[in-house]
């Protein structure tokens, strides 16, 4: 009896013991995400729900409320990271958080992770850290030839100006033209203020559409050497148009101050003409006018070419193969190769889909072999984008987002654009022969709180003064005489020094990458 009870407890026991560790393995794994670009999202629609229950792992995903930034530093500086951080590719952030040895070197965990190395790669060659290691995936990565820059114009004020055929046409307009339509529209409509409207200046570059119609890439590229910008001879011809614009009454008077919310609210009014910029930046105001004027009063996209261009091959697009954002696992992450498996999934054509198209047998399904949409999925995304996209989950999540189509049927890699409304379809068809790869000059300026960057910084905000000042200039000679101090100011800052320092950078990255420069003259 004693040797039955004996053993009856020892059972009791083993089971006791045993039942808390299968449980425990039956719960999903945590995985603490950092995502710049999440804003208060909550992960809970079927798209989030799927991807945890693909892949076993659930994400606790970190508000990036106020900066992120800042919120990025704060945590680099404390130590606290999350287990995945995702940051903003261009910024010297990701620099900082590699020279701090916070992140994972991925180099060690790529044979586990083989739809990575499928989908990325030469990507994974070009986006390696000084030492040779790769510490974070690029988000948005590969070529994107789609459209971008162009003239935006409302395409009921051209059919006035122009007539039906000719503003349906896919002939690009001469500058004369163009400037002409511009000076017609005001003096049809003398209260008008700005028949043109630029968005803000930025830094480092003119206005993107000014920039490429005159060829003008991020750096100048001449006989073995990089230089800044305004040595480029183009450089004046797009300050010049700019100029003339102004002076005569037909640029945006507040350019330099038009952020994302003025430029809207300008837009959504009766009175202006054009917009200089990203198709996409007029989608609100085409959406309001629209609804309260006429089935024509939206933006539509054109290009403009030099009246002496002898092709419509312009650097209008330029856009970095290597992404907008990093992705990178952090030295706290407890469960690295969790981890790696949420990643590798994120990345493969499957997951791609998941995210970035929806459920198969929901969202969309294969008709003879293609991804298709099911019912009006995309119709009603293009009346209520936001809605859609939250009661969905489509395009909720953008996570090692490859801008390609699928290889197996051309579709588009965004359910979105599989089906192309007015907008999209004229950016498509008139914005052509404008992109180029810009990862080439991505990230050469130096960075920290280096000489060479004290002295980069002095430069630019040489550049940042003049350049407004040579487009508000009230005579062609006051704009040529600002552009000679502003380069001898740029000279007295460092600029020479700098191109020095960044020339060997860009030849030892092309050097390295085995490409020949894209932009030389």
């Amino acid at each position: 009896m004693k040797k039955l009870v004996g053993l009856m407890l020892a059972v009791m026991m083993a089971l006791t013991v045993m039942l808390p560790i299968t449980a425990m393995a039956e719960e999903p794994v945590t995985i603490s995400f950092f995502d710049k670009n999440s804003g208060v999202r909550t992960f809970d629609d079927p798209v989030a729900k799927a991807l945890e229950e693909r892949t076993g792992i659930k994400l606790a995903l970190e508000s990036p409320s106020g900066n992120p930034g800042e919120k990025l530093s704060l945590m680099l500086a404390g130590q606290n990271y999350p287990d995945i951080v995702l940051m903003d590719r261009g910024s010297d952030i990701v620099n900082q958080y590699i020279e701090a040895n916070a992140l994972v070197n991925l180099s060690d965990y790529l044979d586990q992770m083989p739809n990575v190395v499928a989908m990325y790669g030469d990507t994974l060659n070009k986006t390696r850290y000084t030492d040779g290691n790769n510490y974070y995936l690029s988000n948005w990565y590969g070529y994107d030839p789609d459209p971008v820059t162009g003239f935006i114009c409302r395409y009921d004020y051209m059919i006035e100006l122009v007539g039906q055929e000719r503003a349906d046409s896919a002939e690009p307009f001469r500058w004369s033209e163009f400037k002409a339509l511009l000076q017609k529209f005001k003096d049809t409509n003398p209260d008008v203020t700005s028949p043109l409207v630029i968005g803000d200046p930025g830094s480092g570059i003119i206005n993107g559409m000014f920039a490429g119609m005159n060829s003008l890439y991020p750096y100048y590229v001449h006989e073995g050497k990089l230089y800044f910008t305004v040595r480029d001879p183009q450089f004046m011809d797009a300050i010049h148009q700019m100029n003339e614009l102004y002076r005569e009454g037909l640029l945006d008077p507040e350019w330099t101050s038009n952020n994302q919310e003025l430029r809207n609210q300008k837009l959504s009014n009766n009175g202006v003409f054009a917009y200089g910029g990203s198709y996409w930046d007029t989608w609100t105001p085409s959406a309001s006018l629209l609804a309260s004027q006429n089935e024509n009063a939206e933006y539509l996209a054109y290009k403009v070419i030099p009246d002496d261009a002898t092709s419509a091959d312009l650097p209008l697009s330029g856009r970095s193969s290597l992404g907008w954002d990093a992705i990178a696992i952090t030295k706290n992450c407890k469960n690295v190769e969790a981890a790696v498996k949420f990643i590798d999934y994120c990345a493969s054509q499957e997951g791609q889909d998941l995210l970035l198209w929806g459920i198969e047998g929901q969202d969309w399904e294969f008709v003879n072999g293609v991804r298709t949409p099911i019912g009006d999925i995309v119709a009603r995304y293009q009346a209520d984008p936001s809605n859609v996209v939250d009661q969905t989950g489509i395009t909720k999540w953008t996570w090692f987002v490859k801008n390609d189509v699928h290889p197996d049927d051309g579709t588009t890699c965004r359910i979105w654009f599989n089906e192309k409304d007015r907008s999209a379809t004229f950016a498509y068809r008139n914005l052509t022969n404008g992109y180029y790869d810009s990862a080439e000059f991505a990230n050469l300026e130096p960075a920290g709180s280096t000489l060479e960057a004290l002295m980069y910084q002095g430069v630019i905000d040489v550049f940042d003064q003049y350049y407004p000042r040579m487009v508000n200039a009230p005579t062609v000679e006051q704009c040529d005489a600002l552009y000679n101090e502003m380069v001898s100011a740029m000279e007295n800052a460092g600029m020479s020094d700098i191109e020095a320092y960044m020339t060997d950078v860009y030849f030892a990255r092309l050097a390295l990458w085995g490409l020949e420069p894209v932009a030389s003259k």
